[in-house]
């Protein structure tokens, strides 16, 4: 699968996929999503989880084949006046970006909190997926504020990425959803 970046507005991500599905033939890609995050916020000794896109400002799109049509897709005439207006920029990936998006956030393109437990030290002593993936990459927690900071090599360039996390103290309270437009279903990151 080819993947390709779709760089446009900061909170016009929605709008672009949908643009996209109504105007480009389907035959011209597989599939065009934003990837969403899960974070928790805490709010009055409550823990409650906010989805949010990973990387604001991006629309993926993905198509089969050897080589990615950015010519014909630009033909399109909603596509070309979003490009003319500046409001829109297309990228191709490297295999091994997509291929590291897909393994993060899976075929529902959420990445999802992980589960970190700590030793009675204060030591981690276990990381669920996703973050599980990325382990070797972590350059600290921000246990308070419920995320992780990776750092990896993306769209060549060394990139820091915040993933959210849950904690022991989360998983034993009820978690609340925040309200979105996005469907969320906790994956029940794996709790040892």
């Amino acid at each position: 699968m080819l993947w390709c970046l779709l760089k446009t507005w900061v909170g016009k991500e929605r709008e672009l996929v949908n643009e996209i599905t109504r105007m480009v033939p389907s035959s011209m890609y597989h599939e065009c999503f934003v990837i969403y995050q899960e974070r928790i916020w805490r709010k009055q000794q409550r823990s409650v989880v906010h989805v949010e896109p990973l990387f604001p400002g991006s629309v993926f799109l993905t198509c089969e084949g050897t080589s990615f049509p950015i010519n014909r897709f630009e033909q399109v005439s909603a596509i070309a006046k979003l490009v003319a207006s500046g409001g829109l920029t297309i990228f191709p990936m490297m295999r091994e970006d997509g291929e590291f998006l897909e393994k993060i956030s899976g075929e529902d393109h959420m990445v999802r909190l992980s589960y970190v437990l700590k030793d009675e030290q204060g030591q981690i002593c276990r990381i669920s997926e996703p973050l599980q993936t990325c382990r070797g990459q972590i350059e600290k927690y921000q246990f308070k504020k419920r995320y992780a900071m990776i750092r990896h090599r993306l769209w060549g360039e060394d990139r820091v990425i915040a993933m959210g996390i849950i904690l022991k103290e989360d998983a034993d309270r009820k978690l609340l959803y925040e309200d979105t437009e996005v469907s969320v279903e906790m994956s029940g990151a794996v709790l040892y």
